[in-house]
């Protein structure tokens, strides 16, 4: 097994692991995502993402077979004047082909990824992983990765008793 840039000829090979992907993403958050029989990203977005010199796609091949890729691309805090400059790598999607799992496969992506990243000068990698995804989750954790922000949502279709002021009165404000 070997890890790889992607050229513009590994455009269909990413697309079959973006849906494999998708799939598993509209299984374990149907509330979110739907299952799609098509490619949800157009090929242009593909090919742009591997002409980008501040992003790739890191293949995982195995015997000329393409059975994994990490989409990987330089990002930074916004521009406001309350944060610091901090220019990082950012891991959009992992995904290795189900029948190779647990091999070893995402550890060699990451690894070329923690390459990728220190060929541009940067010091951190940043990614974003659902709760309920404990699998890649705990990948993450593995690897070093800790906490820097949590996302919250409140679903107020939920039949809950919201809080109100009153509730709320000896509790400190931010």
């Amino acid at each position: 097994m070997k890890t790889r840039h992607a050229t513009v000829h590994d455009v269909p090979a990413i697309q079959r692991l973006y849906r494999e992907l998708d799939r598993y993403h509209a299984e374990l958050l149907p509330a979110f995502f739907r299952a799609l029989t098509e490619d949800a990203r157009p090929d242009s977005l593909v090919r742009d993402r591997i002409e980008n010199p501040d992003a790739d796609y890191l293949l995982a091949e195995d015997d000329g077979q393409i059975i994994g890729c990490l989409d990987i691309r330089k990002a930074d805090h916004p521009r406001y004047p309350m944060f610091r400059r901090h220019e990082f790598a950012l891991i959009d999607n992992v995904v290795v082909e189900k029948s190779h799992r647990g091999g070893g496969i995402g550890t060699q992506l990451f690894n070329a990824a923690v390459a990728w990243t220190r060929e541009r000068g940067l010091d951190h990698i940043q990614t974003t992983v659902w709760s309920a995804n404990t699998q890649t989750r705990e990948f993450y954790r593995r690897q070093g990765f800790a906490p820097l922000t949590e996302r919250l949502e409140l679903d107020l279709r939920e039949s809950k008793t919201l809080p109100t002021d009153a509730d709320n009165a000896d509790k400190p404000r931010s």
